[in-house]
C-alpha cells in the first residue's frame, strides 16, 4: 500500500527533474507561461536558475517519495518536506529577482 501512496510523488519528481532537464537544454525560458521576455536581463541565466530550483524540488520530492514508500510517514516527514520545498521556493524567488 505505501508504494501506492508513494508513486503520485515518484511521477511528480520525474516531472520536476524533466522540466529542470528541459529548461537547462533549452538555455532559455521562452517556453515558460507568463514569461515576459522584453523584461528579462539574462534569460539564459535564469533558465539555469529554475532548472537547478526545479531538480532541487525534484530531489526532495524523491526523497518524501522514498520516505513514503518504506513505510516511515510521519507528521514530521510530511513537516519537514513542507518547509524545504518553502525554503526552495524563496530562495528561487530570491535569486531570480535579479533577472527580471
Amino acid at each position: 500500500m505505501e508504494l501506492v501512496a508513494a508513486a503520485p510523488y515518484l511521477a511528480l519528481a520525474a516531472a520536476l527533474f524533466g522540466g529542470g532537464w528541459t529548461l537547462y537544454s533549452a538555455g532559455s525560458v521562452d517556453a515558460v507561461p507568463l514569461y515576459d521576455a522584453e523584461s528579462a536581463t539574462d534569460p539564459a541565466a535564469l533558465a539555469v536558475v529554475l532548472a537547478l530550483s526545479l531538480t532541487a524540488f525534484g530531489v526532495a520530492t524523491l526523497a518524501f517519495a522514498g520516505v513514503q514508500a518504506a513505510g516511515r510517514n510521519s507528521v514530521v516527514v510530511v513537516t519537514t518536506y513542507g518547509v524545504v520545498v518553502l525554503c526552495i521556493a524563496l530562495a528561487t524567488a530570491w535569486r531570480t529577482r535579479a533577472y527580471e
